[in-house]
């Protein structure tokens, strides 16, 4: 059975289809937690009530920063459907683009970790689980959305290009992920206050004692790079696939 025209091939559409299932897996883990607490979502009248939930300890942000995981994802697949039915044009490169702007929050669910504590009656193993089911998620979704991205730059130049691109998406992966959890930055705050992100970045970059700034962004970046080479060898090639053009479908 062939797959949907969105996908490219059979493997993509089961790999879509899995991450479809691990986050209905969250979800579900959130729902037993809500239940353990003893709350009922379906008693939320208003924005209020459930700005009230979000501000406690239901980890119910887990589900909002799972959603932001998947926009790199989803913007990575439609770039390469668009370029398998028009080719490269500039439509292709802004679809890159805003995957470049959400790709960070695809792995920064795994900074969530910090939260783990004891919150009775909640058991600290369950709670352990769920953020490492979330942190999971995500991380397959930014690096499938990595290896798709890279595929495309590489058909539309060569290999050292594409490498050394995802390298670059990588460490200002890193580096985004510290910009967010330490420093508090959102990535719509890029458009609204951009000279003060880079500033921040910055100097976090060359922070002389290199622990609360660059430290953390090259391990970070440094894990995304391993776990990333890990990926491209369990997907069974020394490369990612080339996207075939519109004039190959």
């Amino acid at each position: 059975m062939k797959p949907h025209p969105f996908f490219r091939s059979a493997r993509q559409a089961k790999l879509f289809a899995l991450l479809l299932l691990s986050t209905l897996f969250c979800f579900a883990l959130i729902g037993v937690r809500l239940h353990l607490l003893g709350i009922d979502l379906a008693e939320v009248q208003s924005t209020q009530d459930l700005l009230a939930l979000k501000s406690t300890s239901t980890f119910l942000f887990l589900v909002w920063n799972l959603f932001l995981a998947w926009m790199p994802y989803g913007l990575a697949l439609t770039a390469g459907f668009w370029y398998r039915r028009r080719g490269w044009s500039a439509f292709t490169v802004v679809l890159l683009l805003a995957w470049l702007f959400f790709f960070p929050n695809a792995p920064y669910i795994l900074t969530d970790l910090l939260h783990l504590r004891g919150r009775h009656p909640v058991p600290h193993w369950y709670d352990l689980m769920l953020i490492v089911s979330f942190a999971w998620t995500g991380l397959l979704l930014g690096y499938l959305s990595l290896f798709e991205v890279q595929g495309l730059i590489q058909q539309r130049w060569n290999r050292v290009i594409a490498w050394l691109s995802s390298t670059v998406a990588i460490f200002l992966c890193g580096l985004g992920s510290y910009l967010g959890r330490y420093l508090r930055w959102n990535s719509w705050d890029i458009l609204r206050q951009p000279q003060r992100i880079v500033g921040d970045a910055w100097r976090s970059l060359v922070d002389p004692s290199g622990q609360t700034g660059e430290g953390i962004i090259w391990v970070s970046a440094g894990f995304l790079f391993i776990g990333y080479l890990t990926l491209v060898v369990l997907m069974g090639q020394d490369e990612p696939q080339n996207h075939p053009s519109c004039n190959e479908v």
